[in-house]
């Protein structure tokens, strides 16, 4: 999965992999949003998304963190939700803003870094975060989970899917042309992680994608 020489276990800078990976999915939003649009490419994703809106709790926001195209945001602001789409690449956030344009929803737009969300504690009723932090290198999980943790209410609901395995690196290809950061990590240890953030109630529950889990888990 990884490039030959690539593969690092020790220590890497979290701020240069965001720019760096998040630069490959800006020069190909467009392309990107277009390929990953379809909920029938991703099966069972769309019922996964239907499930998470159901636990939350009423008249809170929800935050899609690392929104992409905005499939996901749109779907849930469909389901009569205040929804906050965020990501980092502007690009990206620009074509998610286009593809949701002229249509009644509750949808709001923001360019944030994962490691430092600019919200105040107890904010969302959930979050929702779809393939993001798998981008974030080993060092930087517990960092994202944290912020994730603080931003959520009470009794609020985050939704994690992350790639199972070991190994972390630069890869290139698959989905996109370009050079972005992976992080797999084990279901177990992810659980424990989170654990110890605090999250109570956490289920791992597997895709039926090659390799994928949903990490589920209350504050």
């Amino acid at each position: 999965m990884f490039e030959s020489g690539q593969v690092h276990n020790g220590p890497a800078d979290p701020k240069a992999i965001t720019i760096a990976t998040c630069g490959t999915y800006d020069a190909m939003a467009v392309e990107y949003a277009d390929v990953t649009d379809d909920y029938a490419k991703f099966p069972g994703l769309r019922d996964e998304a239907l499930a998470f809106e159901k636990m939350l709790p009423l008249g809170l926001p929800v935050l899609d963190l690392g929104c992409g195209g905005g499939r996901d945001s749109r779907l849930l602001a469909d389901l009569g939700r205040q929804i906050v789409a965020a990501d980092f690449g502007m690009s990206m956030l620009q074509c998610a803003r286009s593809r949701s344009s002229g249509q009644a929803r509750d949808l709001h737009f923001v360019r944030l870094d994962m490691l430092e969300l600019p919200f105040p504690a107890n904010r969302f009723g959930g979050v929702w975060a779809s393939g993001s932090l798998l981008h974030l290198p080993s060092t930087a999980i517990v960092s994202a989970l944290s912020e994730i943790f603080r931003t959520l209410a009470p009794g609020g609901v985050a939704a994690i899917s992350m790639r199972a395995g070991a190994g972390e690196g630069w890869r290139v290809g698959g989905t996109l042309a370009g050079r972005r950061w992976f992080t797999l990590v084990d279901p177990g240890d992810f659980t424990s992680q989170m654990k110890r953030i605090g999250f109570r109630h956490i289920r791992i529950r597997n895709t039926g994608r090659k390799d994928w889990f949903v990490a589920i888990g209350e504050k």
